[in-house]
């Protein structure tokens, strides 16, 4: 198969709408993926990652921080800086290795979370939670 394109606009690099990446992807920047994207290897993103609804990753991704969407998978392990992550409802992540804060929204899986501060919005099924400071906060979002 071949790569789709990326487009780049100031430091915020975006990936084709539709498309598949066979190889690791690295970005010098921000990187915006579009829903039902798919990633058969690893993502190297110097800055933010803003990985939209329903896309898969098979392998690593190591960011700054970011956002990853509702329903989004990552197979291997999510490692970020000290920017913010935000998992958000019914991601699946292996594991989430940050050293920043960390905010998980309900229904998000993962078998371990460290973060500095991380923060819990609702049901989560998650192994273990290692943050300076865990706090679970119930009820609707």
């Amino acid at each position: 198969g071949i790569d789709m394109a990326v487009f780049v606009q100031d430091t915020l690099h975006m990936a084709e709408r539709g498309s598949y990446y066979e190889g690791s992807v690295k970005i010098d920047g921000d990187f915006l993926v579009p829903p039902r994207t798919e990633f058969w290897k690893d993502i190297v993103v110097s800055g933010n990652i803003y990985l939209c609804p329903e896309s898969h990753v098979k392998g690593n991704v190591t960011c700054k921080g970011g956002v990853i969407c509702r329903g989004c998978v990552i197979e291997g392990d999510l490692i970020a800086e000290d920017g913010e992550l935000r998992i958000c409802d019914g991601a699946s992540v292996h594991r989430i290795i940050s050293t920043g804060d960390v905010y998980l929204r309900k229904d998000v899986i993962s078998s371990e979370v460290r973060g500095n501060n991380i923060l819990v919005m609702g049901k989560i099924q998650c192994g273990k939670l290692m943050g300076k400071n865990t706090r679970v906060v119930s009820g609707e979002y």
